[in-house]
């Protein structure tokens, strides 16, 4: 079995994309999920999506307008970097997609530091906000002149949790519809796009608070969220530089902590809300 088809069936089994791909490369070191060569392809498909993306990512920032300044692959992921307006306290944001099945998914998000440098940062929303798909065709070439690719929407019907259904168009800059009124719970995101209401998990808020806050340099509250990805991001760093990176990995923990406890848009790895 190659290393994409051994990918694809512990994605079938339910692993998400951090835990399938560091099962994959145990076994195929050398595999990466991104294997796009060619960033120019998904220009239109960020512009069109990454308003939706950007928006569900801090929810409490509601109307804020992000404007896409760059677009680069660097070989692993798809880098956006974006401003805000007005600003969600942090200009420029990065964010870092992955690509599975063709379609870009938001993996990681950092905030720009000091000397051109990018630090971790952790949106108050939906940590891996999934759009209604586009299909993109190739672009062609004629005449040395950039053909816009076309764009297909693909029509989607009511889908399971972490998936968006077309609902009726709303203005740019309407109001978010607010819960109560007699109406059933709806969120609104800000291309008109409702999300499903989805259950709360079996993860804790008081036990990922105090595994964070003792253990969050080891990363052991992401392992225990079922975010494999981040746990060993935190691990490695906090080892491999013989506790010089709990420089990083304790404020890091502390704030995953702090809204894990604080926050009620705090997800787990499976997309779930944490119990109380």
């Amino acid at each position: 079995m190659d290393a994409l088809s051994y990918f694809n069936n512990l994605k079938s089994q339910g692993y998400n994309d951090d835990a399938a791909l560091s099962y994959t490369n145990q076994h195929y070191p050398d595999f990466k999920l991104n294997a796009v060569t060619d960033v120019e392809n998904y220009d239109d498909w960020f512009y069109q999506n990454f308003q939706q993306i950007a928006a569900e990512c801090y929810p409490d920032d509601e109307g804020a307008i992000f404007t896409i300044s760059s677009i680069t692959n660097n070989g692993e992921f798809i880098e956006v970097i974006a401003h805000s307006s007005p600003s969600i306290g942090y200009d420029p944001v990065r964010y870092d997609f992955s690509v599975s099945n063709g379609i870009p998914s938001l993996r990681h998000t950092f905030t720009s530091g000091p000397n051109g440098t990018w630090s971790p940062f952790f949106s108050t929303g939906d940590s891996e906000p999934q759009p209604v798909p586009v299909t993109l065709t190739p672009t062609v070439q004629s005449n040395s002149v950039h053909q816009v690719p076309q764009q297909v929407q693909t029509p989607q019907s009511q889908q399971m949790m972490g998936q968006y259904a077309p609902q009726q168009p709303m203005m740019q800059g309407q109001q978010m519809q607010a819960y109560g009124q007699g109406q059933p719970e709806q969120t609104y995101g800000q291309q008109g796009m409702m999300m499903q209401q989805v259950g709360v998990g079996s993860r804790s808020k008081i036990v990922t608070f105090l595994l964070g806050f003792f253990l969050g340099v080891f990363g052991v509250h992401n392992f225990y969220l079922g975010k494999t990805g981040l746990g060993i991001t935190q691990l490695l760093l906090t080892i491999l530089t013989l506790g010089i990176g709990t420089l990083i990995t304790w404020p890091w923990s502390l704030i995953e902590s702090i809204l894990a406890l604080a926050s009620s848009n705090f997800r787990d790895g499976d997309g779930m809300p944490l119990s109380n």
